[in-house]
């Protein structure tokens, strides 16, 4: 039965998976997928933004939740985010699968298919990779590169006081999705309302804001610009932009923004929805901070592109800590996000 095909050799499942993938950069490219590595021409005046995430099945998937498409499509989205908060352009990705038995042929090029409508979403080539079997868990590690000009530096440590902290787009849906997954669907067998779609794509199929990453790298020539992606949680991220900038980062609970859909959703849970919003993370959304003068000049270029674009705060001197201020004033908001290590020590 074609849909219980297992992998039995390796090089011929490499050659198809090949064939998926359309060369956007055959120029670039002086040696493509298909011998011991590949080889490829950096263009002038670029430099390369190299990143990695690894992906196991169990803490950051299920199957009972994700199809292998959207498993492939996740595996890539998550590390072009990381290539957008340094306001790159993606180029290339190489991929390495650790397979278990239990997973299908078919299943296995479903996850690639997946990131190829993504890499072709991003004119993405792929440049080779790796399979080797395992026990059991499916682990998927990922290499992406992208190029950034020279001349371009967003980094977490570039958060100056005094200025505005921004996100270029909403917050929770993914957290608010997964919980959806887990424990909201009616149990009685009906359709979810197609309202709740919006926080099923969030977590399933989130969008990398590599476009939004390209806008702010414009502006990182003029002036001192700092950014992450929202990939564990806010409170996170802005801790690590404190941490690394040396300021406190002030976050207004009134500006976050929040969608009406999680909002209700998180009622009919009777769960605080800021749980989501500041700890939930895997939103892959850009946060960052920005002179005062530069806000409004980057309000109109986002705006003109269609993109959302969220002052949520603003920056002080300080010693790298981060805050949540609201009608009663500031409270210490430490990170909330998932710690692999310090959820395995709990």
């Amino acid at each position: 039965m074609a849909g219980h095909r297992k992998l039995d050799h390796e090089f011929a499942f490499i050659k198809e998976v090949s064939s998926y993938f359309k060369p956007y950069r055959a120029k670039q490219t002086l040696v493509p997928v298909g011998d011991d590595a590949a080889v490829y021409r950096p263009a002038e005046g670029m430099g390369q933004v190299v990143t990695t995430d690894t992906m196991v099945e169990g803490i950051h998937f299920k199957r009972e939740t994700m199809s292998s498409w959207q498993i492939g499509y996740k595996a890539l989205a998550v590390n072009l985010s990381d290539i957008a908060a340094m306001g790159g352009r993606p180029t290339y990705f190489i991929i390495s699968m650790a397979i278990p038995d239990d997973w299908t042929l078919d299943e296995l090029l479903e996850i690639y298919k997946g990131m190829k409508h993504l890499a072709d979403q991003f004119e993405v080539d792929l440049l080779g990779g790796d399979t080797v079997s395992i026990p059991d868990h499916l682990v998927i590690s990922v290499t992406a590169i992208g190029e950034v000009e020279e001349d371009v530096r967003l980094l977490r440590s570039q958060a100056k006081p005094g200025q505005i902290l921004f996100v270029t787009g909403q917050l929770g849906n993914a957290a608010a999705g997964l919980d959806l997954l887990l424990h909201g669907r009616p149990a009685d067998g009906h359709p979810l309302p197609e309202a709740l779609q919006l926080l099923l794509d969030a977590h399933q199929q989130p969008h990398p804001h590599v476009a939004q990453g390209r806008l702010l790298a414009q502006f990182a020539r003029e002036y001192a610009i700092s950014l992450n992606d929202v990939s564990d949680g806010l409170s996170s991220e802005a801790n690590e932009i404190a941490a690394a900038s040396g300021v406190d980062v002030v976050i207004r609970k009134e500006q976050l923004p929040v969608s009406r859909i999680l909002l209700n959703y998180a009622h009919q849970r009777g769960i605080d929805p800021y749980t989501w919003v500041l700890g939930g993370g895997e939103d892959f959304v850009l946060v960052g901070t920005a002179p005062v003068e530069a806000v409004e000049r980057m309000k109109q270029a986002f705006a003109a592109q269609n993109f959302p674009f969220y002052p949520i705060g603003y920056t002080t001197e300080g010693t790298g800590c981060v805050w949540l201020e609201g009608k009663q004033g500031k409270v210490r908001l430490d990170p909330m996000g998932y710690n692999h290590f310090r959820q395995k020590r709990d």
